[in-house]
């Protein structure tokens, strides 16, 4: 069966809103498709502007709601449903919140195939807060521990700073001293305390979350199918996407450079052009840290190979690094007028895009 192939938690939330939507799946999609693409977008600027400042934040928000393919964050698609779970991810990961974490990383495979792999930045996550000494060897992975691990201890040494001290003045300046140095110490690279490590143990947890979720997915289509592949089966439906493209690099080049019209189902230039904004922006991204280059793998490169570029405008509007090392590039030049154009074209492109989709054509 063909509506086999969509992952199942997108339809079943709108399936569950439409209680109050009289029973109107189309009224409850199209409320949930905003409302969750709305709150992602939130805690897409909060988590961009806690890490890379808020003049970054209010750039990438706007490069990522301009970009074409971000037309089907409102309408009926698993993009809205994804990007939320995906942004409580990251918030959760970047805080230490590990409880929501696991339950976004176990909700993502259930929304789209490519959430299973999401288990590659949680890994990265858990692999620089594990205090291996073995990694130390490699000088930029060391550099790239201490910045993960950096604003955690940031957060630590203000908490004990600020904290109240007791009546006694010499025992307050005691603790103080003590909490002070215990910082210094975590700082400088010292050995984690218990509580700490058991955060290793919680990571591993969090590890297994997405591929427990694809579990799930599989254990679901056995009870309403009687077949637990009867999804990837009917995925061979449309014809495109495989995971036996992951290693085809071959056809994945040739692919590339066999593009068909501007924009139809198979050999688009615009899902081309698109791809290319993210290879170039891949320097930058690298510089943002090594595990948004972990995240641009997963949202922006395996979709591309996996399809063959088939849908990759749509499918990069949720590879988020993309848009945060653009911005970065664009307020650091200090002139204007190539944010402008970019965004001009973006824009246009997208308007297109929408006209498309709304008379019956292919948008992506």
């Amino acid at each position: 069966m063909p509506s086999c192939a969509f992952y199942p938690l997108w339809p079943l939330a709108i399936r569950w809103f439409s209680v109050l939507t009289g029973g109107s799946h189309l009224a409850a999609g199209l409320v949930l498709a905003n409302a969750l693409s709305l709150t992602g977008w939130i805690l897409f600027y909060q988590n961009v502007a806690r890490r890379f400042g808020e003049p970054i934040a209010l750039c990438s928000l706007v490069l990522m709601v301009a970009f074409p393919g971000s037309l089907f964050y409102q309408f009926i698609y698993s993009e809205p449903l994804f990007l939320l779970l995906l942004m409580l991810l990251w918030f959760a990961l970047e805080r230490g919140s590990y409880r929501m974490a696991w339950a976004a990383a176990f909700l993502l495979p259930l929304t789209r195939g490519i959430g299973v792999f999401c288990v590659l930045p949680i890994g990265w996550h858990w692999l620089m807060r594990r205090p291996w000494g073995w990694l130390d060897r490699w000088h930029w992975l060391n550099e790239e521990r201490k910045r993960s691990t950096g604003g955690i201890q940031k957060e630590r040494l203000s908490c004990m700073i600020s904290r109240p001290g007791p009546p006694n003045a010499d025992q307050g300046e005691r603790m103080s001293n003590n909490s002070l140095t215990s910082c210094l110490s975590l700082s400088e690279g010292a050995a984690m305390p218990k509580a700490h490590q058991w955060e290793g143990w919680k990571g591993l947890a969090l590890v297994l979350a997405p591929p427990l979720g694809f579990i799930l997915y599989f254990c679901l289509m056995w009870l309403w199918t009687g077949n637990p592949f009867e999804g990837l089966e009917a995925q061979k439906y449309w014809r495109v996407h495989s995971i036996s493209n992951l290693w085809n690099v071959p056809k994945f080049v040739t692919g590339f450079f066999s593009p068909e019209d501007w924009h139809q189902f198979r050999g688009s230039v615009l899902d081309r052009c698109s791809f290319l904004v993210l290879v170039y922006s891949l320097p930058l991204i690298w510089r943002l840290g090594k595990d948004m280059v972990v995240w641009t793998y997963v949202l922006g490169v395996l979709p591309a190979m996996s399809g063959t570029f088939v849908s990759f405008t749509r499918f990069e509007s949720i590879a988020f690094p993309m848009f945060i090392a653009l911005a970065m590039f664009f307020v650091g030049i200090k002139r204007k007028w190539p944010l402008v154009a970019f965004l001009a074209l973006s824009a246009s492109l997208h308007a297109v895009l929408v006209w498309r989709f709304v008379n019956f054509r292919w948008a992506g």
